[in-house]
């Protein structure tokens, strides 16, 4: 068996680093976070660019998070294209209200 001992005054440091690491991590986004910044908008809709920004998501994620919430009625598509936006639907609303209840 080795008896290692780390140097005094190592370890905090390394502490430090390891807190300072985990605060920086991004949080985790998922369909449900789309959802939640269609709901803080005025018109509850964004173009559709604007929402991925937004979002932070990769390109392929955001895509399939848009197609699975669309096919369960939650989001909308408003124009035609890219140039179009995504608008949040009431039954959208409706689950980021009983996601985050008051």
């Amino acid at each position: 068996m080795s008896d290692f001992k780390p140097r005094p005054g190592t370890f905090q440091p390394y502490m430090e680093y390891a807190n300072r690491e985990k605060l920086v991590q991004p949080k985790p986004v998922s369909p449900l976070t789309l959802l939640e910044i269609l709901a803080r908008q005025v018109q509850q809709s964004l173009p559709l660019f604007d929402l991925q920004t937004k979002s932070g998501m990769e390109p392929l994620r955001y895509s399939e998070s848009l197609k699975s919430l669309r096919n369960a009625g939650y989001i909308e598509f408003a124009g035609d294209g890219f140039e179009g936006a995504i608008r949040l639907t009431p039954s959208g609303a409706q689950v980021v209200q009983l996601a985050h209840p008051a």
